[in-house]
């Protein structure tokens, strides 16, 4: 995920206005009818991130993926870093083990990601021609979603493919394969991703889809175009992943999100959440506090994409406090440590794993 100046200087709504935007989605929900009243009392499968040294390190780690997932991702070992240190040799041990553990405890498993501009080798990053950077990719989506068939039954194909900021002429992000095999290359990734395993559900995953800045609603845009394009050409994709790393002190354009999900419900695809959690440098150190915040951000967020269009799965980037992306990315002004998922340190349940429950036992 990609991060701007302006989003440190963001100025942080007051708490009141953050726990209000819970009830006002409440309230948008029961407005949207009947339908979208049922679908909210539906169970959504819920679902983590594994990182693979936690997994091997730490037996409480495991324990409670085991208790409280329904879905697990391989975090970083499907990525060509972790697959491909050098051309030649494929190193699956890491996503075999994940994979093996998620079988053995009956979860159903998420694939990510076969293409992405980040996480890459040094020698993919030296790719000079079309032709090589298209032999590449298609070899990879091939042997890794034929090892995978029939056990991993979604893939994040493209991940992150959108600009920051896109505009009309700079839709898409600088990254190797852009340059070499230009758009194309989302068009490559789910032809090859179909062809190898016809009965797998592929995605596009991307972030801030419900960024209230202008640059949310031009992401939005530029992911329905990409949707109709694929579509146009015959192209199968099935859905969207949102990764939905919120903010705690941003506001968040609900209505433009629901509208996006409304789109693509019209275009026949579904929704997944696939990267949930709370940004939280910027909320009060106080931690009861804190958690009470980023309980009541992920539940306004939560209602208003139910409201809208029930996701397939509702997936956090990790499940512990103890092991997060978020305190090195965005590091706190003061000594509190990052609480940005739904189990603290010490894995006990925090107010958002009472939110998280209530969706995926089909109450909220």
């Amino acid at each position: 995920m990609q991060q701007t100046e302006a989003d440190r200087n963001d100025a942080m709504p007051t708490r009141r206005g953050l726990l209000r935007g819970a009830a006002a989605c409440a309230l948008t929900a029961a407005a949207a009818g009947p339908d979208a009243a049922q679908a909210a009392l539906r169970p959504i499968p819920f679902g983590s991130a594994a990182e693979i040294d936690a997994f091997r390190s730490d037996a409480r780690y495991r324990e409670a993926l085991k208790r409280y997932c329904d879905v697990i991702v391989p975090m970083n070992d499907l990525k060509w870093q972790g697959l491909r240190h050098d051309r030649p040799r494929f190193d699956f041990s890491g996503a075999d083990e994940i994979v093996a553990f998620a079988q053995a405890n009956r979860k159903a498993l998420r694939g990510h990601t076969l293409l992405w501009g980040d996480a890459l080798p040094p020698w993919a990053k030296e790719m000079t021609t079309r032709a090589e950077a298209e032999r590449e990719l298609v070899n990879h989506i091939e042997i890794v979603v034929d090892r995978y068939k029939g056990r991993i039954a979604t893939w994040d194909v493209v991940n992150e493919v959108i600009r920051y900021e896109p505009s009309p002429d700079t839709p898409l992000r600088d990254t190797i394969w852009q340059r070499l095999l230009g758009p194309e290359h989302i068009e490559i990734a789910f032809r090859t991703a179909a062809r190898v395993d016809p009965k797998a559900r592929l995605v596009l995953n991307d972030f801030l889809f419900e960024e209230a800045a202008p640059a949310g609603a031009a992401r939005r845009k530029v992911a329905l175009d990409i949707f109709r394009r694929l579509r146009d050409k015959g192209i199968p994709v099935h859905g969207l992943g949102i990764q939905a790393h919120l903010y705690g002190e941003k506001d968040l354009d609900l209505d433009g999100l629901q509208r996006f999900l409304r789109d693509l419900d019209a275009l026949g695809l579904d929704v997944e959440i696939t990267e949930l959690d709370v940004i939280d440098w910027k909320l009060p150190a106080d931690p009861v506090l804190r958690d009470k915040l980023a309980a009541a951000r992920v539940s306004s967020f939560l209602e208003a994409v139910v409201a809208a269009k029930r996701p397939k799965a509702i997936v956090t980037w990790g499940l512990t406090d103890r092991y997060s992306w978020v305190p090195d990315t965005f590091p706190r002004q003061d000594s509190a440590r990052a609480r940005p998922l739904p189990l603290d340190t010490d894995y006990r349940p925090k107010p958002m794993m009472a939110v998280l429950e209530r969706f995926r036992r089909g109450t909220a």
